[in-house]
């Protein structure tokens, strides 16, 4: 009886055994298999909708630089009407921000107004700068909010929170589990 307890417990026995090694390896490996396939889904997921409102963008704002919009509708709501055509399934609308601002020019795209520091104290004073924009203050950005006049320079700004779903990504990317999908387009308007 001694004999066979020591053959029993013997640890060579569990050594030489092979039954649930599968399970077992299974069961190390599948949470960290199941995380990596679920990261890049939603990685593709983002990349998908990113691809589709950077199209949307383009699309809409060409859209845009024709003056269209549909008898009643403002040129925004012309423009999420056509984002929402393309990406509506993957996106809520509701969520879309759609910014603009105009320019004169192409080389005034992101430019700061023009000024110079007569008085040496680090900040544009009244009659150190120009007012390109004509709104009476300093501006880092020379450009003014709209979608201007024909001949205007428009950057249009479609920006939408992307709620990131898998952990680990959420560590990665974005901040407190959103990532801001921005896209961006700029044309010159027609002479409408």
């Amino acid at each position: 009886m001694r004999a066979r307890l020591r053959r029993f417990l013997s640890p060579n026995r569990f050594i030489r055994c092979q039954r649930g090694v599968t399970a077992i390896e299974f069961a190390i490996i599948a949470p960290v298999m199941l995380l990596m396939i679920f990261s890049i889904l939603e990685f593709s997921m983002l990349m998908l909708v990113t691809n589709i409102m950077e199209s949307a963008t383009s699309i809409s704002s060409r859209l845009g630089k024709t003056g269209h919009a549909e008898s009643g509708v403002s040129r925004e709501d012309t423009i999420l009407a056509s984002i929402e055509e393309r990406a509506g399934v993957l996106i809520d609308s509701n969520n879309l921000t759609i910014t603009s601002k105009y320019y004169e020019q192409f080389d005034q795209i992101g430019d700061a107004e023009p000024w110079n520091d007569l008085n040496g104290n680090g900040s544009a004073d009244a009659g150190e700068y120009t007012d390109i924009n004509g709104n009476g203050q300093y501006d880092a950005e020379m450009g003014q909010a709209g979608y201007g006049n024909a001949d205007d320079i428009v950057v249009y700004t479609v920006s939408y929170p992307w709620s990131v779903a898998t952990p680990i990504m959420r560590e990665f990317i974005g901040t407190n589990g959103i990532y801001t999908i921005t896209t961006h387009a700029v044309v010159k308007n027609e002479p409408y």
